[in-house]
């Protein structure tokens, strides 16, 4: 879809392992540009979710990831957000699959990379979560390819309340880049408040219906560490030329950071 000089070019911001994944990477951060540039999309949605994390808050971005998670901040009708999502959209990546549950809509726009392989940007719109425990902010977000110049605001939530989410995630889903995104948080962001987040986590599932206590964490965590899936999860997303990750370490470091004060 773009031309090879681009994705040589994004090269030096991106240290993915694959050429496809750095396209991807810059369909995702145009998709970025197109969507908070428009008023209306900007003021519905808010970005969050591990490519928040990366695209936003690591500096350098620590893992790929190939999807855009946003969440419907105001309690109404989806279908214009959907409709103003779409006019941006689809000009530049067609129609997209549509899907619809009780936690809001995903639109799916599949192309093709510069080499050839099947490229799929997934949006998922959770229309169900219209609040905020921290209030929501904003994030200038720049793009400085030659295919793709451009500077917005991007509403967001806090860090913690970001990494909250992520918690939950860790503990509903069995995908070890949950861990990853937070151990690499707690590593470099250094002025971190970890009872924000353990604060926000307990709200997010309080709103689902769920009281978690420290041992049902830790359960739920020993058994997803003997998963093969689970542990291995993170070797294609890795940046290009780092050592392998080691999930008992993570896993270690977050038990004492975050889960043990649940």
């Amino acid at each position: 879809m773009i031309p090879k000089r681009f994705i040589l070019e994004w090269t030096k911001f991106v240290p993915w392992q694959e050429p496809r994944q750095i396209e991807q990477d810059l369909i995702i951060t145009k998709a970025l540009l197109k969507i908070y540039a428009q008023p209306q999309l900007q003021q519905n949605l808010a970005f969050r979710g591990g490519t928040a994390l990366n695209k936003l808050y690591f500096n350098p971005p620590s893992r790929y990831s190939e999807d855009i998670d946003l969440v419907q901040t105001n309690s109404e009708p989806i279908g214009k957000t959907i409709d103003g999502l779409r006019e941006t959209m689809d000009p530049w990546l067609g129609e997209p699959k549509r899907s619809f549950s009780e936690s809001g809509v995903t639109l799916t726009y599949r192309t093709t990379s510069e080499d050839g392989f099947p490229i799929r940007l997934k949006l998922e719109i959770n229309s169900r979560e219209h609040f905020s425990i921290m209030g929501l902010s904003h994030h200038s977000f720049e793009c400085l390819s030659s295919w793709e110049q451009g500077r917005v605001d991007i509403t967001t939530f806090p860090i913690e309340e970001l990494l909250g989410t992520k918690m939950r995630a860790l503990y509903q889903r069995r995908k070890g880049r949950d861990l990853y995104d937070l151990y690499i948080a707690l590593n470099t962001l250094k002025t971190l408040d970890t009872s924000k987040i353990l604060h926000c986590f307990r709200e997010y599932m309080k709103f689902g219906g769920h009281n978690i206590s420290k041992k049902l964490f830790v359960d739920n965590m020993e058994a997803k560490m003997q998963h093969t899936g689970f542990c291995g999860d993170m070797s294609p997303l890795l940046p290009t030329g780092m050592k392998m990750f080691d999930p008992q370490e993570a896993y270690a470091y977050v038990l004492e950071a975050l889960i043990q004060h649940v």
